[in-house]
């Protein structure tokens, strides 16, 4: 099932008067009793430029604004913190899915027609004062669960930098993808520290300093892509892939990506000593003895996340 994106808790300009910050949906709804409520729960608000979508225990988020390549405005990149906080927040979802509208792109990157009409405020992201820091920390969510970016067209700039920081990436066979930041006096934030760790310094310094693209074939070559399919299977191999993850035990899934990512960003011993606790509690976890009684029984598990 599908549904637009809602609004999240606390924004109380949004949903008017009658709202408190802080105040839970269920307090909420007692306090519109018996008057029309606008917005029953935070999906019914109307969100034109990112959709989501559930498939059992996987959740799609698409860049819905195909007519300007998908490109990050500010309504898109708003709407998609909030796509991203419902992903993040919604127990029954256990991977999510980037894909983009149409087949031209999956994101161009940053709106620059806007960029242009804003100034260079909208440029940074920043409003004034922010630091550095706080300016550019939204490049690289990471909410816990695996996420998998399915790239149907261009992927440049902001747009690519959102894909190297997916755990999977496959790609339509008629992508390209550029980090072409240098071509208009920017340079990468977020790419510049992500894609050398997985394509390597050789491969990464070409597309980073260059500013030019590769194919889907290339980008297969040099492993920042894992798969290339025809543009039509694209969604669903996307879909399969993520249904083949989520029907493993949700917790060792989620301590294996962040293992994973200590053995990446810190020495290989002080990332084992750093990890010891995280495997000791998947180990001794019900689900681990679930498991193993599944397989014993010749079932499917039943995973219940403790």
């Amino acid at each position: 099932m599908s549904w637009p994106i809602g609004a999240q808790a606390g924004n109380a300009s949004m949903f008017g008067r009658g709202w408190k910050p802080g105040a839970t949906w269920r307090s909420r709804r007692r306090r519109f009793r018996g008057r029309l409520c606008p917005f029953a729960s935070p999906r019914n608000r109307r969100m034109p430029y990112v959709t989501y979508e559930k498939r059992g225990h996987v959740a799609i988020m698409t860049l819905n604004r195909p007519e300007r390549m998908n490109a990050l405005g500010r309504e898109l990149s708003a709407e998609l913190r909030e796509a991203e906080a419902q992903f993040a927040t919604d127990d029954d979802v256990w991977l999510g899915i980037y894909t983009g509208a149409g087949d031209r792109a999956f994101c161009a990157g940053l709106d620059l027609k806007e960029a242009a009409e804003r100034g260079s405020d909208a440029v940074a992201g920043a409003s004034s004062g922010s630091s550095p820091i706080s300016r550019f920390e939204r490049i690289a969510p990471d909410h816990g669960k695996p996420t998998i970016a399915a790239i149907n067209g261009a992927a440049y700039g902001g747009g690519l930098e959102m894909a190297l920081t997916c755990d999977i990436r496959i790609c339509s066979d008629s992508a390209r993808m550029a980090l072409a930041e240098v071509k208009v006096g920017l340079c990468p934030p977020g790419g510049s520290f992500n894609l050398p760790r997985l394509v390597g310094l050789s491969n990464s310094m070409w597309l980073l300093l260059s500013g030019e693209p590769v194919d889907a074939e290339e980008a297969l070559r040099m492993g920042l892509v894992t798969r290339v399919v025809p543009y039509p299977e694209l969604l669903d191999t996307a879909v399969a892939m993520g249904e083949t993850i989520v029907a493993n035990a949700p917790l060792a899934v989620r301590a294996t990506r962040k293992l994973a990512h200590l053995g990446i960003e810190m020495p290989r011993d002080y990332a084992r000593r750093m990890g010891a606790m995280l495997i000791e509690s998947v180990w001794s976890s019900e689900d681990a003895v679930e498991g193993a009684r599944a397989f014993a029984e010749r079932r499917a598990p039943d995973w219940q996340m403790r």
